[in-house]
Order: C-alpha cells, then structure tokens, then sequence
C-alpha cells in the first residue's frame, strides 16, 4: 500500500470509528482497494464507505495523474453514482469525513 492511501485510509477510519460511537443505528463497513482497480487498467486506488442499511456508498479514489487530489463519489452499493466532488486531499480530516458521512448516511 503507497503512503498515500495509507494515510488516507487512516483518515477515514478514524473518521469511521466516530461516526460508528456517534451514530449506532447507522452499520458502515469500510473498503480499501489497492490493487483492484489497477487490475482493471485504472490508474488509481480507492477507499470505500458503505452503508448497507440505505444502500448508500463513498467511494474516495487516488488517481495517479491527480496526485494532490482526493475525487469523492456518492452512490449505491451496485456502483450507481450520484454525483461526485473534487477535494484537496491535504484538506482530508477527519472532521470533513465524518461530515461527508453525515450528510450522506443520516436520513
């Protein structure tokens, strides 16, 4: 795993463990995929987040020609997507995650 998504994914499952303590109700699983992608001929690797209970997931992809920054997708389990942003990914807290989690999972 680069450091990358080392540091990424420990962010968010940081963020994920406050989530998790604050919302009980709400069952998240985290993902970390980083081979997968590449394997598809995608140049990126990517943490997921999902709520199985809404069928809701955030997906966070490492692009390698995107280095400083963190593209974040919102859709379903089945791959779906919503809609999708682009973030600084030295901004990437975890406070910001578990916002994102917040307005995403929390009906």
């Amino acid at each position: 795993m680069n450091t990358t998504l080392k540091k990424l994914s420990e962010t968010i499952a940081e963020a994920n463990d406050v989530f998790d303590a604050r919302y009980k109700d709400v069952d998240t699983m985290l993902g970390i995929m980083d081979q997968a992608l590449r394997k598809q001929g995608i140049k990126a690797n990517a943490v997921t987040l999902d709520c199985l209970r809404l069928n809701k997931k955030i997906v966070f992809l490492l692009h390698d020609d995107k280095p400083d920054i963190v593209d974040i997708a919102f859709g379903n389990k089945e791959g779906d997507i919503e809609s999708t942003s682009e973030q600084d990914l030295n901004k990437m807290t975890v406070a910001k995650v578990i916002r994102i989690m917040e307005d995403n999972f929390l009906q």
